[in-house]
Formats: structure tokens, sequence, C-alpha cells
């Protein structure tokens, strides 16, 4: 149920933006051609992604390192823009989205103040937006389709569609002197690749190739990467899989546990769920000029036709969980 409260709590904890959560202010709500025209292309870009929710009336955070953040509630006029206006908007997207919900949720500010949640179903074809375009919601915006990302859409229903997306963690940690000179502490990056099946029929093979500038990497000591280099950066390709290798037994050596596994299988992955790699990033992380350099990436899926797609590294989320040391 929504409610005022669980507004207030998206908030109050910080909930950020993501694939399937978007914050517009009250601002977005117009009655002219291009504000008209932005709702159609935000909920068709919606649809076609992974669905998700879109709320009008929640105000985002305008520090630039605080961005995709809720700032505060910022109230709807619901004489001006009634429920049904929104709708009628909403319904100029071609073909028709089946399934699509508005929530409006009253505030106590005033009698006539309202948010509008909308709940947005992932659709199994393409939907334009007013200006005959089509659109999906890709790192916290909504961008232009490709011709083969829109076939990928429409054959939800046939294939699985696996769709990256990417978040660093920042965390610490400490280490004891062998001397019991104290500890020493050490800020470490890891990146996590969630790969998140958005089509309609489970994936019972994935592969992905995913491509990191070199200078993001930790050092190499044995040279084993295999690099690529494209329009003078090194990337390092990494291959991920959905394979997994169960514990068939456990066996002592000495007094140390020591498991044995079985053969490598392949976990499928089923609609709507997801899997998360991770990746080792240089200490250095923070020190580095990412300017113009982004992560590449292309997945396979049982029969489906490869997805692509690429992401500047300065947009990727970063969650910090370091320790503040001296």
């Amino acid at each position: 149920m929504w409610d005022q409260a669980r507004l207030q709590q998206l908030i109050d904890q910080g909930i950020e933006e993501s694939l399937t959560l978007e914050y517009k202010a009250a601002a977005a709500l117009e009655k002219n051609t291009q504000k008209k025209d932005e709702i159609t292309k935000d909920v068709s870009a919606m649809a076609n992604a992974a669905g998700g929710i879109l709320i009008y009336g929640i105000a985002e955070c305008r520090e630039y390192d605080k961005r995709h953040l809720p700032y505060a509630l910022d109230p709807i006029d619901r004489t001006e823009f009634p429920k049904e206006w929104l709708e009628q908007v909403i319904g100029n997207i071609r073909p028709r989205i089946d399934g699509v919900v508005i929530h409006p949720v009253s505030l106590d500010t005033a009698p006539n103040h309202v948010v509008y949640v909308v709940e947005i179903p992932q659709s199994d074809t393409a939907h334009q937006a007013n200006s005959r375009k089509y659109y999906k919601r890709h790192n916290f915006e909504s961008v232009p389709m490709d011709d083969y990302e829109i076939r990928d859409i429409m054959n939800r229903s046939r294939h699985p569609l696996i769709e990256l997306s990417f978040e660093i963690e920042a965390y610490t940690i400490g280490r004891s002197d062998y001397m019991g000179n104290g500890v020493t502490y050490r800020h470490r990056y890891i990146l996590h690749v969630r790969a998140r099946n958005v089509g309609r029929v489970y994936a019972q093979y994935v592969n992905s190739f995913i491509l990191i500038p070199e200078f993001l990497l930790p050092p190499d000591d044995y040279q084993q990467r295999d690099l690529i280099e494209e329009d003078g950066i090194v990337y390092a390709e990494f291959y991920e899989d959905n394979t997994v290798r169960d514990v068939v037994d456990v066996e002592m050596v000495g007094t140390t546990p020591m498991q044995k596994f079985g053969p490598a299988r392949f976990d499928p992955i089923l609609p709507s769920l997801s899997l998360v790699w991770q990746i080792e990033l240089s200490d250095d992380f923070d020190q580095i000029n990412k300017e113009d350099m982004v992560i590449k990436w292309r997945v396979h899926a049982d029969n489906a036709p490869p997805n692509r797609g690429a992401i500047p590294v300065l947009r990727i989320p970063i969650v910090d969980r370091r320790m503040k040391t001296r």
C-alpha cells in the first residue's frame, strides 16, 4: 500500500534511483507538448526495460555527489493535474501498455496535494513515445534504443534477455602486523556486475564478455589478462558465465575441513531473477582520472541475439562502506 509514510521512508532511507525506480519533481507534470512527450518517453522506457515504479512528486537532491537520491516531497495539485489527465497522457504511448496502475497518494500539506506513484509492468513488445521513438531505461535515464534492442524486446516471449547493471563497493580491510605494531588499513574496490533476466523465458546458458580499462585494475604480476586496444585505450576482457559447482563431499586434511566439488554445471537464470559477478579494482581507484573511461559488455544467452552495452565509469554508483581511518 502506498501512503505518505511509505514515500517519506524512501526519502529518509536515501533509497537511490535504479533501473526500476525513478523520482520526478512536480514540475515534470505540465500541460505543454514537451512535458507530455517526456512523460510518454519515461513511462515507455521503463516498460521497454524491466518495468518498475515512477514517482511524480518527489524532488531529487541537487548536489552532484547525491544525484539520483530523493530530497523531499514535492506536492502536485490534483485539481490542476488529476489522475485522469495523467492516464490520458500515458495512453498516447503506442501500442498501449497494459497493466499500468496509478496510485494517487494524498499528502497532509493541503487537501488537494498528491503524489502519483505509477507502477509500470515490463512489456513483451516495444512501445513508442509520443515522438515516435523507442526508449529504454538504462543507468538512471531514458535512452534511445538501437534497432537490435527493439527486436530483442519483441522477442522477449521467445528468448531470454540479459541486462547488466554495475555498482562499485568501496570498503576497508585491516591487517595486524605480525610484529605487534598495530593494524594497518587498506581501502578496496569491488565492481559488482548484476546480470538480470528481463525476458519472459529462463536463460539456460549465459556467457558475458566485459571490457574494463586496464588502468582501473590491480597490477597483473603474471600478465595473464586478455588485453584489447580500442580508441587508444587498453581494455582487459573478463569472461563470466552462470556456471556453479556443488559441494559433493568434505574431507579432513589434518584438522582442516576441505570441500570437494563436483563438475561445473550451468545454473539457469529465471525471468526477473539475477546473479552477481565480482571483479576487483585497483586500490587507487579513487585517485585515477576516469574521465572518458567506459566499461563495455556483451552478453550471450541461449539462442537469443547478443545484447551489448556500455556505461561511463563516472556514472557507476559507488556504495561507500569505508572506515574513516587516520
